[in-house]
């Protein structure tokens, strides 16, 4: 009896509000009221539905007014690239999605970064991240391209030997785990809240799938989208087999980083493009199984080569076309 009158039951667990636990720091300092993982299963979906919506209206519209005829089949060049879009999805989606955007909502929490230091008003925090990340983007693509490590698996990217709005999803693997330990870095030293880089990333999808369209803008119309944004015209000379030619244009959503680091290059006969690289010249040279294989290839040239060669044959970039 005296023992149990001794024995005190254990003090009651504190209930954890979950909802408050996992509330995503930078939606809960404004009022949205979204729990962590809807948010981020809302944004795992919003990604495949902009993706799916956008690359059907674009290739509805490459199929009424395409600007050139592709060397292969339609339906195999799409079926290609969306196999491989849909064996990295699983992935990228956990890196690319929820991964970084889990990381940023980190990061806010803490107040990391150089943008939490500036004491933006929200708007204003969104929107520098958004251009900032952009930025960000170009040197890492530049990087791509001046690394040979980096560039073993970027050309798989460059292989394509037709260019359409599925070439934009059309990256390998590694690229894309690599590109996402990077882009994490960036969120951590910039900063970027969780609906910065959501409106970034589904920003660069949108846009990439534009620059990669086969569609033929009005003559006086993508000149003027050309000052702002990346364009077909402008993103088709950075997929030709000239080093001189796919070593520029790199910027991914905004062409004023092409025009600010000299890589910005135009006046090229869109006709003469020939797409793809010459180590890679024929369609079984770029299937599905091969893709995977070529960052294991041996090297397509030095480095040091192909700059050379991008030296001797690059025209002045031309501002004003």
């Amino acid at each position: 009896m005296q023992i149990l009158m001794a024995f005190h039951p254990p003090p009651a667990v504190k209930k954890i509000d979950m909802e408050e636990k996992y509330r995503l720091p930078f939606l809960q300092a404004r009022g949205l009221h979204w729990q962590a993982m809807d948010f981020l299963t809302d944004e795992a979906t919003l990604r495949w539905v902009v993706s799916l919506v956008v690359v059907a209206v674009v290739l509805g519209v490459e199929w009424a007014v395409p600007f050139r005829i592709p060397i292969q089949s339609k339906l195999e060049h799409v079926s290609t690239n969306l196999i491989i879009f849909g064996g990295n999805s699983f992935i990228a989606q956990w890196l690319a999605g929820w991964m970084l955007l889990i990381w940023s909502s980190y990061v806010t929490s803490v107040g990391w970064g150089v943008l939490h230091s500036l004491d933006l008003a929200p708007v204003s925090h969104v929107l520098l991240s958004v251009i900032v990340l952009d930025l960000v983007g170009y040197g890492i693509h530049r990087f791509y391209h001046r690394v040979p490590f980096l560039w073993r698996f970027h050309r798989a990217h460059h292989s394509d030997l037709d260019m359409d709005a599925t070439t934009s999803i059309r990256f390998h693997l590694g690229e894309v785990i690599m590109t996402t330990g990077m882009k994490g870095l960036s969120v951590w030293a910039l900063g970027v809240s969780p609906a910065g880089l959501l409106i970034s990333e589904t920003l660069t999808l949108c846009a990439g799938l534009f620059a990669h369209a086969n569609v033929r803008l009005p003559s006086k119309l993508e000149p003027r989208l050309r000052l702002a944004i990346v364009t077909p015209t402008m993103h088709w000379i950075h997929h030709s087999r000239r080093p001189s030619e796919h070593n520029a244009n790199l910027s991914p959503v905004f062409s004023v980083w092409d025009r600010l680091f000299g890589t910005y290059h135009m006046g090229v006969a869109q006709h003469e493009i020939q797409f793809g690289l010459d180590e890679y010249p024929a369609l079984e040279d770029v299937g599905f199984v091969r893709f995977y294989r070529m960052p294991f290839d041996q090297p397509c040239r030095s480095m040091e080569q192909d700059q050379l060669v991008s030296a001797s044959t690059a025209a002045p970039a031309n501002l004003h076309r």
